[in-house]
């Protein structure tokens, strides 16, 4: 229990303490890097990989996201990109506000490598909150939405929207965990700024170098062993 770190934040503000107490609740947004270097990670489990061959995987795919950081380091800029360029969704960059205890799940999808930003921050620039919908729904805001064509207020409406579909209706669709925000440009680093950055505790003093003014690198691998 954290009473005085709650009453703490309560003398910020009745909102602040309130989410403070809320521990599925986080103010941040976390883009990670890559969604690529993890394929084999993902399928590791049910293609019966050893404890050190999944270790091996993991170094892999580490130095494979670790170059993405370094173009992203150099350009200063997250660049957006369709999640589903089959289904003609427009390109946006993808963010998740999972609290730490998700944070090592949501690594092992989409990468060990990340960049933490305020929701306040994000929203300034166009960053949403996804929104989930049955599969009728989006239909028809994807017919509204899909296409340059298309007015920006359906564009954009359609640009936040995932199919919702629970068990016992057909296919499963459920990426309700992932609370999943998305922004429809490129994130330049110099405009939103991030707060934190996220790595594996191998690459925290690189990550570091890469990007000097963010003052926090979170040590993943630390943050496992912690219990986190």
């Amino acid at each position: 229990m954290s009473t005085i770190h709650d009453l703490a934040a309560h003398a910020k503000g009745g909102l602040a303490g309130i989410q403070a107490a809320q521990r599925d609740w986080s103010p941040f947004l976390v883009h990670l890097t890559t969604y690529a270097a993890m394929k084999n990670i993902r399928t590791a489990i049910e293609n019966g990989k050893s404890a050190k061959e999944i270790a091996g995987l993991l170094e892999a795919a580490d130095v494979l996201s670790a170059a993405t950081a370094r173009l992203i380091a150099s350009s200063g800029t997250l660049s957006k990109s369709s999640p589903s360029k089959e289904d003609d969704v427009p390109e946006c960059v993808c963010l998740t506000e999972c609290t730490l205890p998700g944070l090592l799940g949501h690594c092992e999808r989409f990468g060990r490598f990340g960049w933490v930003f305020t929701k306040r921050d994000l929203y300034a620039i166009g960053g949403r909150p996804c929104i989930y919908v049955g599969a009728e729904h989006y239909t028809e805001i994807a017919k509204l939405g899909r296409g340059p064509s298309a007015s920006p207020v359906w564009r954009n409406l359609f640009a936040i929207a995932n199919v919702f579909r629970p068990p016992g209706n057909g296919q499963v669709q459920d990426f309700t965990h992932e609370r999943e925000w998305r922004v429809l440009s490129n994130i330049q680093l110099a405009e939103a700024a991030p707060v934190a950055l996220i790595a594996p505790d191998a690459y925290v003093a690189e990550m570091r170098g890469l990007f000097p003014t963010v003052k926090l690198c979170i040590p993943l691998d630390t943050l496992h062993t912690w219990g986190v």
